[in-house]
């Protein structure tokens, strides 16, 4: 009997689990966070220009914070703006466990991601480029043939990296099949290798372990110093979207305010003012 009555119980429980999920997910998610007065963003938190998080105050800021705070102005006065801070292996996810309501951070627009999520029209643009010790004598694309690059995970730079150097002769057309290219397994002319993080880069860059950095020139602008130097070469333009559940009303909700700074120079202003 007691058996029975525990079973009767877990079921019980187990549909009322599954009646809250099926209600949450059909919610408004632009009406919860009006009623929790909440947005919540994931960004980085260490990149010049676009975000960075003062040491000191905690405070983020670049043109992506701002971004997010405008969104959070237009859902509501009192909506404020909780920052989660994500790095490019795990900012995936914060949207899947529902962690993050959007993110907003130097995501390319790819139709594969596409797929996945919900991304706004583009409110950044950029190229990829290759950041180099200065002491290696490494003044183009071309002298990296027999070297090793180092490249965050799942990024798009290898690839667009291969795709320029066969365009420039660099690498034989008939050797790069596209569809299954591995940055992993590539070692043709050039090899990559693999890291979570920027500083893993920086630091494998340091000790020769890799002689390149190769990622979105925006992001490379943060660590280029006096011992290093981006390549003047640039190729395969990056859109940045705003990233957001699949189906989400919060999805049009932004693009329609991304379209509309676009328009009216919004955009272009605050793009200036943190460039500075």
């Amino acid at each position: 009997m007691q058996l029975k009555k525990l079973s009767l119980t877990l079921s019980a429980c187990v549909i009322a689990l599954s009646l809250c999920n099926s209600s949450y997910a059909d919610e408004s998610r632009l009406q919860r966070i009006k009623d929790n007065e909440e947005l919540r963003v994931s960004v980085n938190n260490n990149l010049k220009i676009l975000s960075m998080q003062d040491s000191r105050t905690g405070e983020y800021i670049g043109l992506e914070p701002t971004i997010a705070k405008m969104i959070a102005k237009e859902i509501g006065d009192k909506v404020a703006v909780t920052f989660i801070t994500t790095t490019p292996t795990n900012r995936d996810n914060m949207l899947e466990i529902d962690y993050a309501d959007c993110m907003i951070g130097t995501y390319t627009i790819t139709d594969e991601r596409k797929q996945k999520y919900d991304i706004s029209s583009p409110y950044f643009s950029t190229n990829i480029s290759v950041l180099v010790n200065k002491n290696d004598n490494i003044s183009s694309i071309k002298d990296l043939v027999g070297k090793k690059v180092g490249v965050i995970q799942n990024a798009t730079a290898p690839l667009e990296l291969v795709k320029y150097m066969v365009s420039k002769g660099i690498i034989e057309k008939n050797s790069f099949d596209e569809k299954n290219f591995s940055a992993e397994t590539w070692n043709n002319k050039i090899s990559f290798i693999i890291y979570d993080t920027d500083e893993s880069i920086i630091n494998a860059m340091e000790s020769e372990e890799v002689q390149g950095f190769c990622n979105d020139k925006i992001v490379l602008l943060t660590h280029q110093d006096v011992n290093k130097k981006i390549l003047k070469e640039e190729f395969a333009p990056q859109s940045y979207g705003i990233v957001t559940p699949k189906g989400s009303d919060l999805s049009q909700f932004i693009d329609n305010l991304i379209k509309k700074w676009k328009a009216d120079g919004t955009l272009d202003r605050i793009t200036a003012e943190n460039l500075r």
